[in-house]
């Protein structure tokens, strides 16, 4: 989305002010995290018009009739019961569960234009369909952690440095906005998100828009003794999920492990 064009340019000589507000107004708009490895994908509008999610990454470049059909998980969080499950897909499953997504992406791209938003039911649309190649995931429940507010979710404060443990382990984190002003404080899009487990320190980068940033779930998503994250990532029209498993980390500035961005919202 572009940023709109204000009268001051059209009609002035840009003054410093201006220009200041100027590279404001383009940081605000929602930054791309980087590449991520995996895709997720939610039943809803793919048709490409207002509302619609956009194509995962790894997909952006082959038709969707060639989407792979292997090795996706379905996710669903139980938010009173405090659990996040897994459901591994076998082939036919995923092709049959995915066919919606599929035709909707297939047809934008033979005939572009218009089209009408597809109504799902809010158990549908809370399926998240994930595929991260290379992850051990195990069918069953996991538990969810339940923050102070007495639920999985929250809001956390810009730049607090969280300090939890995972089954006895100790690790943290940080959530902050990536675009600052020259004396430190934030102003633009971009949420950095930095982990600090076993004696080290992974960083991240997860795009969207840094000031509405929410967890919707925190735990052992993969069973392999590390917290994983999911986060909700909103600001202007746009609506962003992330999601980060410690397992797919990697020294230096990290994508999340897979994302999913809906626009027009």
């Amino acid at each position: 989305m572009n940023a709109p064009a204000g009268p001051l340019g059209l009609y002035a000589r840009p003054t410093a002010l201006a220009l200041a507000l100027a590279a404001a107004s383009l940081a605000a708009q929602a930054a791309e995290p980087l590449s991520p490895p995996g895709a997720m994908v939610r039943q809803g509008e793919w048709g490409g018009d207002v509302g619609t999610y956009l194509i995962p990454a790894p997909f952006e470049n082959k038709p969707a009739r060639q989407w792979p059909m292997t090795d996706w998980v379905v996710l669903m969080i139980d938010h009173a019961a405090g659990t996040l499950t897994v459901r591994p897909l076998a082939e036919n499953e995923a092709r049959q569960r995915l066919a919606p997504i599929v035709q909707q992406v297939t047809r934008a791209a033979e005939q572009p234009g218009p089209s009408e938003l597809k109504e799902v039911s809010a158990e549908e649309a809370a399926d998240l369909f994930v595929r991260t190649p290379g992850v051990a995931w195990q069918a069953g429940s996991v538990p969810l952690h339940r923050f102070k507010n007495g639920t999985p979710t929250l809001q956390p404060e810009l730049g607090y440095r969280f300090q939890m443990a995972l089954n006895g382990q100790p690790y943290a984190f940080t959530v902050q906005n990536g675009f600052r002003t020259a004396d430190g404080r934030p102003y633009g899009s971009g949420v950095q998100f930095t982990l600090e487990i076993d004696g080290q320190r992974y960083e991240y980068d997860l795009g969207g828009y840094g000031w509405e940033v929410s967890i919707g779930a925190l735990g052992d998503f993969d069973h392999d003794g590390k917290p994983d994250f999911l986060f909700y990532i909103g600001g202007s029209n746009s609506g962003n999920e992330a999601l980060v498993l410690s397992s797919m980390a990697k020294p230096g500035k990290n994508p999340p492990s897979a994302y999913l961005t809906a626009v027009g919202c």
